[in-house]
């Protein structure tokens, strides 16, 4: 396998180099002197000296190292050492970009990020995705990634981009080292021949295979591992951990903003001993709100709070996921030639570091900019939706006298069922006075203005509401109403410029407010901390007008997303998922733009 430069094996220059330094018979350039190790191999905890050369470890063990006038000598006495943690799997474009998440997450710990790549696959030619794959790997911490067989949307826009040649590609490619997460799951577990046959390059290539198979039993799991997978995240109990485990997976332990599951899986898993070195922690792609206490340090927080041996929690952000990618030669441990990825902390109980080594240098010296996206892909700032010809009763979902009416309603953050009962109707259209109190009004309009699909959504909450996103799965335009009013209004303002739009409110009062994503239209260009306050003010919007869920960010994301039950808004028109029905038809447009410029 094929790997990138920065995790290449050492030469034998270089070895010959490192032999030098733990033979004393040149300086180190640096010497981290008398603190305790983590040996992640046996799970001790052992004073010991450690001495880099250039990028890697040269020594770790009891003599102090030979010094000269250049090296750096840190005194680490009353400190605990542990290695730079890492994200086995990261969604990198949860409004944040993969820079801007490197940035802050470098500062708690994590020195490498094995990252998803749909989003920007879906909205690049295969070229431009490898331009930015080689420009993020500029960045301190090391990034890998993940390659998505089939999209996350049943979308027929979308299918050119995983074509055969474009996996066949990624499979070679040095920066990608697994397939998947295989949201369409269903067409391996029947044994589908071309379904099965998507994932043959990356099986060859010797790549690892996520599967993301939520409450798939036993039987179907078993049918996932004879496909080619080899891990999955999806555990939210102890018992769907241990289905997982007693097949070979291996099993990321998720705490994320909509599935905040770690201390429970923890419990769990501390009755299998036997399973821990089959154990990850991730992060799975939490929205920005919930990484204000931190990333996977905050992870191995509440693992050591659950009860988990300490030596074991770390090893669950470090030597396993290096092993499970095949990578522990190279990171995952402070032992003799490893890159110097190492997490300076105050004790064993807070994993939040107070300085990060990465390959040899403080974490602190290695700021940079920020790609040039325009120059990268010029495409990145440019208008991504054309304005659709839309009036108020566009908004509207069909409706006849009598006849039951299909209503979204949101069981979870993410998760949709499909109630029915008859609504007042104005002509074929559902009558606005039917809407209010628990009833709102979702549309997904086409990004390229052709067609809206509409339809009634409870389990908003009880405000007004006037919300449009252009942060969805397909691409295209959510919008979430009070008023078939409110609902054009609120697209309007979208479609000039992308991003989320809110105006949200429980009586008189009322919150308006604007999140910009200027890259791609998905994308913010905020720096974490900042990023943070203001979704967190959108946030709190939607809970005071009633929104009982956790997240509603990931609710805005996956209202067009086909890979989760049950009902869901589509470009055919509103879908029942399990049997592919059209509850609600799409509806045509034409004529002229509702505002905005192409």
């Amino acid at each position: 396998m094929k790997r990138p430069k920065r995790l290449r094996p050492p030469s034998a220059r270089e070895r010959a180099a490192l032999i030098r330094v733990a033979r004393r018979e040149a300086p180190a350039d640096v010497w981290l002197s008398g603190g305790v190790v983590l040996n992640v191999f046996t799970g001790e905890w052992l004073r010991a000296e450690v001495a880099f050369l250039g990028r890697r470890i040269a020594y770790v063990g009891p003599e102090a190292p030979r010094v000269g006038p250049e090296t750096r000598l840190v005194d680490v006495r009353d400190r605990v050492l542990v290695p730079g943690y890492i994200e086995p799997h990261a969604h990198p474009f949860q409004l944040y970009h993969p820079w801007t998440l490197a940035d802050y997450v470098l500062g708690r710990g994590t020195t490498m990020l094995i990252a998803d790549n749909m989003m920007l696959f879906q909205l690049l030619p295969l070229p431009a995705w490898e331009r930015l794959m080689a420009a993020f790997s500029a960045h301190p911490v090391k990034f890998l990634w993940w390659a998505r067989t089939t999209p996350q949307a049943h979308d027929g826009r979308l299918s050119a981009r995983y074509a055969p040649e474009h996996l066949a590609a990624l499979a070679v490619h040095p920066f990608v080292v697994q397939a998947g997460e295989l949201t369409d799951f269903v067409p391996l577990a029947a044994g589908d021949e071309a379904a099965l046959a998507r994932l043959s390059p990356f099986i060859e290539a010797e790549k690892r295979i996520e599967s993301h198979a939520p409450g798939a039993s036993y039987e179907t799991l078993l049918r996932l591992a004879l496909a080619g997978a080899t891990a999955d995240h999806e555990a939210i109990d102890g018992e769907e951990l241990l289905r997982r485990l007693r097949l070979g997976y291996f099993a990321p332990l998720r705490h994320s903003s909509i599935r905040p599951d770690l201390p429970e899986l923890v419990r769990a898993a501390l009755e299998v001993p036997a399973a821990w070195s089959r154990l990850m922690l991730t992060t799975d792609g939490a929205t920005p709100p919930a990484l204000t206490d931190g990333f996977l340090d905050r992870l191995i927080a509440l693992a050591l709070e659950a009860g988990a041996p300490p030596a074991w929690a770390y090893r669950w952000a470090t030597l396993n996921v290096a092993e499970y990618y095949r990578l522990d030669d190279a990171v995952g441990a402070i032992a003799p030639g490893r890159l110097a990825d190492v997490n300076v902390l105050a004790s064993p109980s807070e994993p939040t570091p107070l300085l990060t080594w990465v390959e040899g240098r403080p974490a602190s010296e290695l700021r940079l900019p920020e790609p040039a996206w325009e120059r990268l892909v010029p495409e990145a700032r440019r208008q991504k939706v054309r304005p659709a010809p839309l009036r108020p009763d566009d908004f509207l979902p069909p409706g006849a006298p009598g006849a039951p009416q299909p209503i979204v309603h949101l069981h979870s953050d993410v998760i949709t069922v499909l109630a029915e009962r008859p609504l007042p109707v104005r002509g074929d259209r559902i009558d606005p006075a039917a809407l209010g109190g628990t009833l709102h009004l979702a549309a997904l309009v086409d990004r390229d203005g052709r067609w809206v699909t509409a339809a009634v959504m409870s389990g908003l909450g009880e405000g007004s509401l006037a919300v449009a996103s252009t942060f969805t799965a397909s691409d295209d335009v959510l919008v979430l109403a009070s008023s078939p009013e409110r609902a054009l209004e609120a697209y309007r303002a979208v479609v000039e410029r992308p991003g989320i739009v809110w105006r949200i409110g429980v009586g008189a009062a009322e919150e308006a407010g604007f999140l910009p994503l200027p890259l791609f239209g998905r994308l913010s260009d905020l720096a974490m901390p900042e990023l943070i306050e203001r979704t967190e003010a959108f946030v709190r919007a939607m809970r005071k007008a009633g929104f009982p869920h956790r997240d509603p960010l990931y609710m805005l994301l996956f209202l067009s997303s086909t890979h989760l039950p049950r009902v869901r808004l589509t470009e055919r028109g509103l879908l029942s998922v399990k049997d592919g029905r059209i509850l609600s038809p799409v509806r045509r447009l034409s004529g002229p733009a509702a505002g905005g410029t192409a």
